[in-house]
């Protein structure tokens, strides 16, 4: 990778920085010391996690834990779908791998939840994030809380403070659950960007869980440019703690929690299959308008077949290819990861995963534009989490639902903004120190 290419991630982050700014809510109210102290420690925590030895020996066993969960899910399948679950002899099957794997965390989570473990962690990071950065209590916990649950867990944290938050806590709040994922949709991710080989899966636990880290400190930066603080004196106190609790009893909690992990992965079964399906309606639509104007040929010629005609994709990628490029892509390769980011962002990352994975099995992107793109895709940053976001934060708090509906586009634009900083900031520091 050269160094033009870390020029342009550097370019990149102030271009993003200004397009979050453009839509600020009080330009004079920005807070820049404490976006400044966010900037500084992401990179920071980036060039530890990613060079420091001992960090990438941690990292690494990190990533060796969730590969044995993954593992321990296949043995619960196994004895509901017997052979059928053997990746060797039938491939991947979607329905045979993930909902196994939803079902093993949610009810794995709800295990810890009881013993209080899931509470402690969060406590403890929400801490060392709040006296780093210098964030309020409850913005601190969500933050924390979003990397290990996600967007529709992750709010009942701080449930009992949602009414009380100022307008740029909720915010933060909202922004942070959209930049983010969840450890249970990652192992799915894992599925489709490794294709079965150990080190890849490795490789790409590292990358999706650093991922997760990067993107509550750039959730940070773009809600607090989009949604500055203006309301001081009502800011949530520091000594504000986890107070959830799993269920009645430890097989309660496991029971919930696996009923939570079925639940998701039938709603997700659900709209992968529409989506998929009316995209394939809509790219047969658009390729019989690109036979009448003469240009399916021209699109199949220009990108050596990896767009065959007027396509979602295609059209996706030319509207989202100077993002691509301001991240360190080399322009050739920006029409392909374009395509990623469009579908991340109209769509959802799974889509976005499932083609980056093709993609990858087809060699047309680089090493980098693979290692760049599993960055930018990290996030529940889409059109459709919005509603699943206000729905859970709507049943929280009923009295400000109205204020999250007024909010929630311009969070999820910081969300989309949060993501891409990211995968800028991953390229950067792989043009100046390499991999």
């Amino acid at each position: 990778m050269s160094i033009f290419s870390s020029v342009q991630a550097f370019c990149g982050f102030f271009f993003l920085i200004f397009a979050a700014f453009i839509f600020s809510e009080n330009k004079k109210s920005i807070n820049w010391k404490l976006i400044l102290s966010a900037f500084i420690l992401l990179n920071i925590m980036f060039l530890v996690i990613r060079y420091v030895p001992f960090a990438q020996s941690v990292l690494s066993h990190i990533s060796g834990v969730l590969l044995s969960l993954l593992e321990y899910s296949k043995e619960g399948a196994k004895f509901v779908f017997g052979g059928f679950v053997d990746e060797k002899k039938f491939g991947f099957i979607f329905v045979l791998f993930i909902v196994p794997t939803l079902i093993f965390f949610g009810a794995l989570i709800g295990a810890l939840y009881f013993f209080g473990i899931i509470q402690w962690v969060i406590n403890f990071l929400a801490f060392c994030l709040r006296k780093s950065v210098r964030l309020s209590g409850v913005e601190s916990l969500i933050l924390i809380a979003d990397i290990f649950l996600g967007q529709t867990e992750g709010p009942l944290v701080i449930g009992p403070y949602i009414k009380s938050m100022t307008r740029s806590e909720l915010a933060l709040a909202f922004t942070a659950g959209l930049a983010n994922i969840s450890g249970s949709t990652l192992a799915m991710y894992l599925a489709f960007l490794s294709a079965g080989d150990p080190s890849s899966t490795i490789k790409f636990a590292n990358y999706l869980v650093t991922a997760s880290v990067m993107n509550a400190l750039t959730a940070i930066i773009f809600a607090k440019i989009i949604f500055p603080e203006t309301d001081i004196n009502n800011v949530s106190t520091e000594k504000i703690s986890v107070k959830m609790h799993g269920g009645s009893s430890l097989i309660d909690s496991i029971y919930q929690g696996a009923l939570t992990g079925f639940k998701v992965s039938a709603t997700m079964m659900a709209i992968l299959m529409a989506v998929i399906s009316l995209i394939y309606m809509l790219n047969g639509l658009l390729g019989y308008i690109g036979n009448v104007i003469h240009i399916n040929t021209f699109i199949t010629q220009t990108t050596n077949g990896v767009f065959n005609g007027l396509s979602l994709q295609y059209i996706l990628g030319q509207l989202f290819r100077i993002f691509a490029f301001f991240m360190g892509i080399p322009w050739s390769e920006t029409l392909k990861v374009g395509s990623l980011l469009g579908q991340k962002v109209v769509i959802n990352e799974f889509v976005a995963y499932m083609s980056l994975a093709d993609m990858k099995i087809a060699h047309v992107l680089s090493q980098q534009a693979i290692y760049i793109s599993t960055f930018a895709l990290a996030s529940f940053s889409n059109f459709s989490s919005i509603g699943i976001s206000l729905g859970a934060y709507s049943v929280l708090a009923p009295s400000r639902q109205q204020e999250l509906t007024l909010l929630a586009w311009k969070a999820l634009y910081g969300a989309v903004l949060a993501g891409f900083a990211t995968a800028t900031v991953a390229g950067f520091w792989l043009g100046i120190v390499g991999w």
